[in-house]
């Protein structure tokens, strides 16, 4: 139990932070991820286009910094989770030798984030996403969209899921153990349960995150190749910037895919938050802290 608590709070907090960062979009509009700058063609007039690589924009980065960072951030909570149960299940670690630990998940779950984010800011790599109205990594160049984004999440997802089958593993043959010499299973299988389904529940959002990540890599060429085709197959001017109306897409698909990429970064944060708010653990810790207080209160009367 304590193994899911400390996971799951600590991927709770980072879901906070990456829908903080959408509500930052849907405040802002456009404001954040697009740039006025002038029209060069013909009337030189001020215009708006997607940021990219803008190194004058704080709420861009801050924005970054809140979806991106913690959404990493949230991978490696997971892996952590299934690293302890593998520890705990497979290698008969205690609790105490697992907490004695905890300084290294910490700085794992939260540095190596950081240290792609700072290459992110370094290289410019940052770039606005005009249908989230939100800043992310590689929403035009495909090269900083395998460095930064799909080949992390791929590396922490295959990771997590190895230590996942060898807990599995771990605690079913620990079960059978069990079973064998006649003693009760109850308490071991509830454990099961839990840390298997919060394990499902987190595990098919990422992997539908992952695959919306590789189908966007492979198709973009061609969404670029239907837009130009559209510009010169149009009547003139049909893409100069005080002309275009912003309707066309290169793909049908496109905003279904977008829609389940954006829902995949935030649902796991709703089973994760109900985990933590709705847990045993939680609900009687508030209700300590509401006695401790009207106990005081009675106490001040």
């Amino acid at each position: 139990k304590a193994v899911v608590s400390t996971q799951s709070t600590g991927g709770a907090l980072c879901y906070l932070f990456i829908s903080g960062g959408f509500i930052l979009g849907f405040g802002f509009h456009e404001d954040i991820v697009c740039a006025d700058t002038k029209d060069q063609s013909k009337t030189n007039a001020n215009v708006s286009v997607v940021r990219q690589g803008d190194e004058h924009a704080p709420l861009c980065f801050i924005q970054l910094f809140l979806v991106y960072y913690f959404l990493l951030a949230s991978f490696l909570w997971w892996v952590i989770l299934n690293l302890t149960w593998f520890l705990a299940a497979g290698l008969k670690w205690g609790h105490e030798a697992i907490a004695l630990k905890a300084k290294y998940f910490h700085v794992v779950a939260w540095v190596v984030p950081a240290i792609l984010f700072t290459i992110i800011c370094s290289t410019k790599a940052i770039d606005g996403d005009f249908q989230a109205n939100i800043c992310f990594v590689g929403s035009f160049d495909n090269a900083a969209l395998q460095f930064y984004v799909i080949g992390p999440l791929i590396l922490f997802y295959v990771v997590g899921m190895t230590f996942l089958g060898l807990g599995m593993v771990s605690m079913c043959s620990v079960r059978h153990e069990l079973h064998t010499t006649g003693k009760k299973t109850d308490k071991l299988e509830t454990l099961m349960i839990r840390i298997g389904m919060f394990s499902v529940l987190y595990s098919i959002p990422a992997t539908i995150l992952i695959s919306c990540f590789l189908y966007e890599r492979f198709q973009r060429s061609k969404w670029e190749v239907g837009y130009v085709s559209y510009c010169l197959s149009e009547r003139p001017g049909a893409c100069d910037a005080e002309q275009y109306s912003g309707d066309f897409v290169a793909d049908p698909t496109q905003l279904t895919f977008n829609l389940i990429k954006y829902l995949m970064m935030l649902v796991t944060g709703l089973s994760t938050g109900f985990w933590v708010l709705l847990s045993f653990k939680t609900v009687s810790n508030w209700v300590k802290l509401l006695k401790c207080r009207s106990k005081t209160s009675e106490t001040a009367v």
